[in-house]
């Protein structure tokens, strides 16, 4: 399967760096590199992430690395797993989840 990363994942994944870079270059790049290397699991096991647990609609799933949810849908008739965003797991979920999916 193929993997499209939205622009608002680009984003927030530039927003992690730039929080962690602030205490530490080497914990913000190996993050990244393992927020990334999380998400190309997906292209080999497309369900390796569960149901997210706040929703009923069971489209989009999440896979976690350490305090990070990385959230995404298996298109299986595109051949796509497209990613919708990445959030601390401290931020409140429902509200962005309003901001970013449910506007899609």
């Amino acid at each position: 399967m193929r993997i499209i990363i939205s622009n608002e994942v680009r984003n927030d994944i530039t927003e992690i760096y730039e929080y962690i870079a602030r205490d530490s270059l080497k914990y913000a790049n190996e993050t990244i590199k393992n927020i990334y290397s999380r998400i190309s699991e997906l292209e080999n096991s497309p369900y390796l992430g569960r149901y997210i647990p706040e929703l009923l609609d069971k489209k989009y799933r999440e896979l976690l690395y350490k305090n990070y949810r990385i959230v995404y849908s298996v298109l299986e008739e595109k051949n796509i797993i497209y990613i919708y965003f990445v959030i601390h797991s401290k931020r409140d979920f429902k509200s962005f989840y309003n901001t970013y999916i449910s506007k899609k």
